[in-house]
């Protein structure tokens, strides 16, 4: 500290001949009224004086001109960092060995009862008439409570820190009379910028903020200047990155206002930044999605319309028309559960021959193909379709008798499916006179799926091809 330099001479005795008796009691009263502890040593390190402050500080009094202790009284002395400090690299011996001014300097002192504390100390080197060196003098004092502030203050800003990056934020001042924004560290990422100054000219803004959002900003920065207004500002754009690509901003803040009455104006807006793009993106895929479920649902309910017209022309009363609309309805949520399954992105098509077929023992079943994928629409009509084959199967062929044997195949062949039913060992069987549910149905996958299907009825059992071109990726 700077008593340092006031207090400097008197510890430095004249020869004892030039002192009144009562000098040397002096001297020590002075020291010991000081707010701050004092210790002073000579060239050698050797202690020649401390006040009593420092020996409350230090929980303990030094031996004075005692070798065994030089150059600083406390009982340990440590870095912040906890490193042990050996005597001789403490302040003093670095002022009094090298010549070395220390202001400022911070250390933890432990007492021997076990009490640590920070002390900060300010050691000035004594010299003569001539510049020879006598000695030095350190002036120190507990700064503990500063210390403490100092670090809580520190984690506080590391937290918060940590607390922009973790949540895409960056904070930002913009000067209304140099026209400069400046961002910090976070926001320069947000913004795309390789330094912190910005400067909100024409050229400037046209380059980094899409045209279709400065309209909006604008208006927002004028509603917020508004002397009268509540100096808040809100608005979401895009900002042009280093890679050309843009990126959906949040940017909010208050504008700091001079002056009251007619004499108060805006001087600038500090506010803060947020990345939106994740959650625009999110916005995004919820609309398509939305968009999807309703083309998917109106798509399911013109099936269930026509699946419902067609069980109700075919069939000869209401009960039995209830019956079989409910296993075809049942036939459809099988399907759906398979999509589900996989986010109706595909359905295995091993699986939905499966499903349609599981009512019957392996022995009667032969399934043979290797996995496809098919996107819903697909997915959907396959499987109404191979329902409809079970059920004519199950009522008047192969598998409505004791050894009836029903053989489905398949394969991919350069992106187009074709698929085999084939039925053996039932009832002879003959061309109905007239189109089923089942003969119409697969009109209606023609139509939809751009291929192809040839229904056959040959002695030993009902034959079904059905070809369809199959998409590059299931959609």
């Amino acid at each position: 500290m700077s008593s340092a330099s006031a207090i400097a001479e008197p510890l430095i005795p004249p020869p004892p001949h030039q002192l009144p008796a009562a000098m040397p009691n002096l001297e020590q009263t002075l020291l010991d009224a000081l707010p701050i502890g004092v210790c002073a040593c000579d060239a050698q390190g050797l202690i020649l004086r401390v006040n009593r402050k420092a020996t409350e500080l230090w929980g303990r009094a030094p031996r004075l001109l005692d070798s065994a202790q030089l150059f600083c009284g406390s009982f340990r002395l440590e870095s912040l960092d906890g490193y042990f400090i050996p005597p001789d690299r403490t302040p003093m011996a670095r002022t009094v060995l090298h010549g070395e001014a220390t202001k400022g300097a911070e250390a933890i002192v432990i007492n021997p009862d076990g009490k640590r504390w920070v002390a900060r100390c300010d050691v000035a080197s004594l010299k003569d008439a001539q510049g020879h060196l006598l000695g030095a003098i350190n002036c120190f004092q507990d700064i503990t409570q500063e210390h403490e502030m100092r670090q809580a203050l520190t984690r506080q800003s590391r937290t918060f820190d940590l607390a922009m990056v973790a949540s895409r934020m960056g904070t930002w001042r913009y000067t209304i009379a140099d026209n400069i924004c400046v961002y910090d560290e976070n926001a320069q990422a947000l913004y795309g910028l390789s330094e912190a100054r910005f400067l909100h000219d024409e050229e400037g803004v046209k380059a980094k903020f899409h045209p279709g959002d400065m309209d909006l900003m604008w208006s927002r920065v004028k509603k917020a200047l508004d002397p009268k207004g509540d100096g808040r500002y809100e608005v979401e754009y895009r900002v042009k990155q280093g890679d050309g690509s843009w990126r959906w901003l949040s940017a909010w803040g208050l504008v700091e206002f001079e002056g009251e009455g007619a004499a108060r104006k805006p001087v600038a807006i500090a506010g803060a930044s947020r990345d939106l793009s994740e959650l625009k993106k999110a916005g995004e895929m919820q609309r398509l999605l939305i968009n999807e479920l309703n083309h998917r649902v109106k798509n399911t309910l013109a099936t269930v319309q026509a699946i419902t017209a067609q069980t109700l022309r075919s069939a000869s009363d209401l009960a039995s028309a209830r019956e079989a609309l409910d296993r075809r309805i049942i036939a459809m949520a099988h399907a759906h559960d398979l999509l589900t399954a996989k986010s109706w992105v595909s359905a295995d098509l091993g699986e939905i021959v499966a499903r349609a077929l599981d009512a019957f023992s392996q022995a009667r079943v032969t399934i043979a193909g290797e996995p496809v994928e098919l996107p819903p629409k697909h997915a959907l009509a396959l499987s109404l379709t191979l329902h409809e084959l079970a059920t004519n199967a199950t009522k008047y062929g192969a598998l409505s008798g004791a050894r009836g044997h029903v053989r489905v195949a398949w394969k991919n062949d350069k992106g187009v499916l074709r698929l085999d039913w084939e039925e053996s060992d039932g009832p002879a069987v003959a061309e109905p006179r007239q189109k089923g549910f089942g003969s119409r149905l697969l009109q209606i996958l023609i139509r939809d799926l751009d291929g192809t299907a040839r229904l056959e009825f040959p002695a030993s059992g009902v034959c079904c091809t059905i070809t369809a071109a199959l998409p590059t990726s299931p959609n």
